[in-house]
């Protein structure tokens, strides 16, 4: 009828299989018979790839609406991120300088509310001047250019709120990208309790400082190389004119080439500061020698410290020049003692100093002065004739042995700290030398002692208040490092996916758009869980966070529990669960419960290898729930295991892997308000294995 007619159809082969065909047949006549001559052709590989194409538009379609409502919860979340961000976030014209927005963190700040902020610009709620001199407004248009420039101005800037309040804060300022319109954001952190630690933690290293140039003794700060830090007394000590001749020295180059004993000064030195560094601390005299030459008698008691991170030692020196012509005189009144008793006996009872002398044969008194008897609120005839031990006067009796055993090859000791009672059961710290002399052809132990009790205390509260300012200094520079460095790495990978996504988007594949919208995400879910984290240490530190137990399902709850953290860590390594506990509810805080599992099972992946295998146990043991998690991830030394449980401590080993040090104090925060205990087990390179017992199943049949 039209001459010709092109049409799909469908052949089955003898062999039963379909083939789809497009024919071609167009109509011939030849003499008198009318004829069609047919061209079929095979359509298959064209049929296939209109399937496939079709396929394809409904994945498009799909995963279309899929990342719109991706994006829609983004935005949301991003929307809540800057609601409930630590800081105030405002958005501003940079032309106008006129607000747009700003979340309460902003309006609480500036002290207005959200509807007056749209009334307002960054110079009207600032002083007329800055405390570098400039004007608000100068500086203001300075800082807005640059931002508007493509730069990130961070800096100080001083608030004023409609009562009048100056408020010290950090800007930082950025520009948003908008079409036609030039927008930028602004950061503030409020700085007032920071400027206040800064004038706290200033005045505490005056007063330390007041406290170690007042010193009426020596102090010297080094170790075992050279001298770190010397106060006026010890430069005046050691006869030197200023800290510079003395600083960066070895502690044996103050001193002569030998010690009055024959040692070698350097040899001795070395011996002293390794006692000092084994033990904690050690004391001797020593001779030094001023830079003229004049040798002068110390008394030098090393102590070790922490100082800015390192052990160093700090050492007390006394000059004892006097004592030793003291002792000199004494010797002498000793030679004279033998000479006159009488004159003996009344400088010994009339002495101030508590003395006592005993028979060396079996260490009973035979002499005690009036000072001693004051001091032990003892008589005279109760005392002579027996032993200190008999009398009860040593906090320690084995100190008593030691003190004979010290004094008989040697003949003398000199200042011995000793502890002793007196009558009323008062422990004194007694400064004691003792020394055997001769009296009637029998040796003798003369004995010594001033009360050092008071001393004693006014140093160990000195070293106390160092320690806790140097503890002190040390969290702070952790806290300073671990916010610097973890929250500024997940802000740029957020920056720079969010450029990436703004500049590039058009031209990038699907996947790379799917890759850089799974980083922001990620890493607004890392700093959310570093917050997090520092947010509820806080409130366990100031009491504000109870524990409220009720009753839950802990094999379901743990089960979530595992679901979430495999789809927070994109199914990174498998967990393993293995449930043992029955199915009793337990009475517990699931608030807590969330942030000890959370931690634990998130640290158990992040320090394994991908696909290694992570097992998360429960247990009912009697009224306990014993839960264990395990990997066999990068392990933790025994060194690091003392320290892991201490805030923003991490191990040597962790590499590049992020965190902040707090989860495992997290953990054992939690677990003891839960009134359990918590274990870890360690070895490099073969994985941990931390055991959480929970007294949670209380008052129920097993």
């Amino acid at each position: 009828q039209k001459g010709g007619h092109r049409f799909e159809w469908v052949v089955r082969r003898f062999d039963g299989q379909d083939v789809p065909m497009e024919v071609l047949s167009t109509p011939i006549r030849v003499g008198a018979r009318n004829l069609h001559v047919v061209v079929p052709r095979d359509i298959s590989e064209r049929k296939q790839t209109e399937h496939d194409l079709r396929e394809l538009n409904h994945s498009l379609e799909r995963r279309v609406a899929e990342r719109t409502a991706a994006l829609t919860t983004s935005e949301a979340q991003f929307r809540a991120l800057v609601e409930h961000a630590p800081e105030a976030i405002v958005v501003f014209d940079g032309d106008t300088g006129r607000f747009l927005f700003g979340n309460e963190h902003a309006c609480a700040l500036y002290g207005v509310p959200r509807e007056r902020l749209a009334e307002l610009t960054p110079v009207e709620v600032s002083p007329e001047f800055q405390p570098c001199g400039g004007r608000s407004v100068t500086l203001a248009r300075e800082k807005m250019d640059e931002a508007l420039k493509g730069g990130t101005p961070v800096f100080e800037w001083i608030h004023q709120r409609p009562n009048g309040k100056l408020v010290p804060t950090e800007v930082r300022l950025l520009r948003l990208p908008a079409e036609g319109r030039n927008l930028i954001r602004a950061s503030i952190i409020d700085n007032s309790s920071r400027k206040l630690a800064e004038l706290t933690l200033r005045q505490s290293e005056e007063k330390f400082r007041a406290l170690f140039e007042g010193s009426s003794h020596g102090v010297v700060l080094h170790d075992e190389n050279q001298i770190l830090e010397v106060n006026s007394a010890a430069v005046r000590i050691l006869g030197c004119q200023s800290p510079a001749e003395i600083l960066g020295k070895h502690p044996s180059e103050t001193s002569p080439p030998f010690q009055p004993n024959g040692e070698s000064s350097a040899v001795l030195a070395r011996q002293h500061i390794e006692e000092c560094m084994a033990t904690g601390s050690a004391r001797f005299e020593w001779m030094s020698c001023t830079p003229d030459g004049r040798e002068t008698p110390l008394e030098v008691a090393l102590t070790r410290i922490q100082w800015s991170g390192r052990e160093i030692i700090q050492a007390y020196i006394t000059d004892i020049s006097e004592r030793k012509k003291a002792e000199e005189g004494l010797r002498a009144s000793e030679a004279r003692l033998r000479e006159s008793e009488a004159r003996f006996s009344a400088a010994f009872f009339a002495s101030p100093i508590i003395t006592a002398v005993f028979r060396a044969s079996d260490a009973r008194f035979v002499l005690v002065n009036d000072a001693f008897l004051a001091w032990s609120g003892c008589d005279r005839e109760e005392v002579l004739g027996r032993t200190t031990i008999e009398l009860g006067f040593w906090e320690d009796a084995s100190e008593r042995d030691r003190f004979w055993n010290d004094v008989r090859p040697t003949g003398s000791i000199r200042e011995r700290e000793c502890r002793l009672f007196n009558r009323w059961r008062r422990v004194c710290t007694m400064l004691t030398s003792g020394v055997i002399i001769e009296i009637n052809g029998m040796d003798h132990l003369l004995v010594m002692m001033v009360d050092i009790s008071q001393r004693k205390q006014a140093e160990a509260e000195l070293l106390r208040s160092l320690e806790r300012e140097m503890e002190l200094s040390q969290l702070k520079g952790n806290f300073v490092s671990m916010v610097s460095h973890e929250f500024r790495t997940p802000l740029g990978i957020i920056q720079s996916s969010a450029e990436l996504l703004r500049d590039f988007s058009p031209r990038m594949t699907d996947h790379e758009r799917v890759e850089q919208l799974e980083s922001i995400v990620s890493n607004t879910r890392r700093m959310t869980g570093m917050m997090e984290a520092i947010l509820v240490l806080s409130r366990l530190d100031a009491g504000k966070l109870d524990f409220q137990p009720a009753t839950i399902d802990l094999n379901a709850f743990c089960r979530r529990l595992r679901d979430e953290i495999r789809a927070a860590t994109n199914g990174r390594c498998p967990i393993e669960l293995t449930l043992n506990s029955a199915p009793l509810p337990a009475q517990a805080d699931e608030r807590l419960l969330g942030h000890i599992f959370t931690n634990l099972l998130s640290n158990a992946v992040k320090y394994s290898e991908p696909g290694s295998i992570v097992y998360f146990s429960v247990e009912r043991q009697g009224a306990n729930a014993v839960c264990l998690v395990s990997d066999q991830g990068i392990g933790v030394s025994e060194a690091d295991q003392q320290h892991l449980f201490q805030a923003f401590y991490r191990g040597a080993n962790v590499g590049t892997r992020s965190g902040t040090g707090l989860g495992l104090l997290l953990v054992k925060r939690c677990t003891e308000l839960h009134r359990g205990k918590v274990q870890l087990q360690s070895k490099i390179g073969q994985g941990t294995k931390v055991t959480v017992t929970l007294p949670v199943f209380g008052g129920q049949d097993a």
